[in-house]
């Protein structure tokens, strides 16, 4: 398993090299971004950004399918699993939530605009922050069951908050996100093919992140559990 992580690490590294390298020099400034914000280049957060925000919101959702693995089978794996995923993907979200606020400093002014997609995003991030406190508030003996349903509960509010709310007409009339641009192909193919070597070297990275995390989880457990 030792050398399967250092793989997973070094393919995801090379990958985000590689991202982080067409990024600088080979992707040209975001004409529509230029347009809108008078700046091209901050279209370039996207490669940060976006990756970050799909797999931390992607891995809310499959901690429920943990959660569910839990509640029927009751194997201590499925917890370690689900609270390492949570965890992580929390830890993304809020580099999601930093790298998001660095962009709306740059093209509206203001680090805070009250955005419905910043907005939705900080309510997800806060419902984790909430798991997190949980899981450390009940006692041992409940705390695995009661993660798991809260995880459940947790992928459903993250399915509204991420993927329907934002996506409402009348949401839409009132944001100013640029998810608008990327959806209708307002980037040019060098911000699509970065894009994908950076979603793919930070998911690799998630997947070693989540795996050494439950696995210290568990160890940890067998060490305190004769005590």
């Amino acid at each position: 398993m030792r050398h399967t992580g250092e793989l997973i690490i070094g393919v995801s590294g090379v990958l985000l090299l590689i991202a982080f390298g067409l990024a600088f020099f080979w992707v040209p400034p975001a004409a529509e971004f230029q347009r809108l914000y008078g700046n091209g280049h901050i279209a370039k957060i996207v490669f940060v950004h976006v990756p970050l925000a799909i797999v931390a919101f992607t891995a809310f959702v499959a901690s429920a399918g943990f959660g569910v693995a839990f509640l029927r089978t009751r194997a201590a794996r499925w917890d370690a699993l689900g609270a390492a995923t949570v965890e992580v993907a929390w830890l993304y979200a809020v580099l999601a939530t930093a790298t998001g606020a660095w962009f709306s400093r740059l093209a509206w002014g203001a680090w805070w605009h009250w955005d419905p997609r910043q907005t939705t995003m900080f309510m997800v991030l806060l419902t984790y922050t909430a798991y997190l406190l949980v899981r450390e508030a009940v006692d041992e003996e409940r705390r695995a069951a009661v993660s798991a349903v809260y995880a459940i509960l947790g992928a459903v509010a993250t399915l509204l908050l991420y993927w329907v709310v934002p996506y409402l007409p009348s949401v839409q009339k009132v944001s100013l996100h640029p998810s608008g641009i990327i959806a209708r192909g307002g980037l040019d193919a060098p911000y699509r093919i970065t894009l994908l070597f950076s979603l793919l070297g930070m998911g690799l990275l998630f997947v070693e992140l989540v795996r050494v995390r439950a696995k210290l989880a568990s160890a940890e457990k067998r060490l305190v559990a004769p005590l």
